[in-house]
């Protein structure tokens, strides 16, 4: 078979074909490039390693516009930074240390949600969100990404709307959901509806793959809630996209094992970010054992093992990994499970490139 381009190459595999070899992607942000000398741009860097570019962090696919009195700032002040939403039934904000930055991982301090009146309010902020196509900028940066990917924005932004409260607030939200099942469950059927509605814009765009920031792990949900919550959120966006022809990417960045089969039953393309111990629970003979050739399977390296491994370790630890999974290794893209974290050498990310080189079809 004729060598593909990375575009070519990420095109047939969504497709559900197999092509000239197998995949390699990073997720690579400022969170890594501001650690490495000249701080070069993402995109940048990952054309020059010769990656197989997902460029999922591109701008949202819709804007966000606010009615009904509701006012939205970002205020940095004494050391923090606060996002505040002003309306007429209440206000609420959540904080961070430090001023907020792409890239960085700033400490949160407050939650939107102190009090079960904040669910009101915060219900309230989304009642009167409305979602506008912006799909101006996708034409220049799917020529500026040429034949080094596909541009892949969020459907939502929000994720499931379970696992939106449990990263606003995981403890508080457990309880809530005991002592307020009302007040939390309409909050919930709220922002469901507008995930729903986000998506519907989304899909319009140009893009013919979308990605869901969902990170799907056993730390934050149990597989209970799980089926219960996410489940069925992610039927309707597949719903959606995939009645578009379009495909869409669960991102589980965590501790999975306890999921595996519950995400067979899902409709989506691929997961991403899968990720083994220690970051994760996982190798991806599991996720191969379970799924099969259903789904796309992106992940594989945990960010951990890849600062501290040797150049050895790691093209011995990616060989027998091929080796396990068989014949679905077609269906594997090699990937850090998660954002690539600082002290990771280059040489190492052009080994995984190397590598998947190597292994043609």
């Amino acid at each position: 078979m004729a060598e593909m381009t990375s575009r070519e190459r990420l095109t047939c595999l969504f497709n559900g074909g197999v092509p000239d070899r197998m995949g390699s992607t990073f997720l690579i942000n400022p969170y890594f490039t501001n650690s490495l000398p000249g701080k070069p741009d993402p995109l940048d860097l990952m054309k020059e390693l010769g990656a197989d570019i997902l460029d999922r962090d591109c701008p949202l696919p819709y804007e966000k516009k606010y009615s009904g009195g509701v006012s939205y700032e970002e205020v940095y002040k004494n050391g923090e930074t606060r996002r505040i939403f002003t309306t007429p039934v209440g206000t609420v904000y959540e904080s961070y240390a430090g001023k907020m930055a792409w890239g960085d991982i700033p400490f949160k301090k407050e939650s939107y949600i102190k009090t079960p009146e904040d669910y009101k309010i915060l219900q309230y902020v989304f009642e009167h969100t409305a979602f506008v196509p912006n799909y101006d900028w996708f034409e220049e940066r799917d020529r500026a990404l040429g034949d080094h990917g596909i541009v892949v924005p969020q459907a939502t932004e929000f994720r499931s709307s379970l696992e939106y409260l449990f990263e606003d607030n995981i403890e508080r939200t457990i309880f809530d959901m005991a002592d307020y099942p009302e007040i939390v469950g309409e909050f919930l059927q709220t922002l469901k509806a507008k995930n729903i509605e986000a998506t519907k814009i989304a899909v319009e765009s140009p893009a013919r793959v979308f990605n869901i920031w969902e990170d799907s792990s056993t730390t934050l949900l149990s597989p209970a809630l799980f089926e219960e919550y996410v489940l069925p959120e992610f039927a309707e966006f597949t719903k959606i996209i995939n009645g578009a022809g379009k495909k869409l990417i669960h991102h589980a960045c965590g501790h999975i094992k306890d999921l595996l089969q519950m995400m067979e039953t899902e409709q989506v393309a691929a997961f991403e970010s899968l990720t083994p111990a220690g970051t994760g629970n996982i190798q991806m003979c599991d996720c191969a054992k379970a799924w099969g050739d259903k789904f796309l399977m992106i992940g594989g390296i945990d960010p951990a093992f890849l600062i501290d491994c040797t150049n050895e370790e790691l093209e011995s630890y990616l060989e027998n990994t091929i080796e396990s999974m068989g014949d679905l290794s077609k269906k594997w893209i090699i990937e850090n499970g998660d954002s690539m974290p600082p002290r990771v050498s280059l040489d190492k990310l052009r080994l995984i490139i190397e590598v998947a080189k190597r292994h043609t079809f």
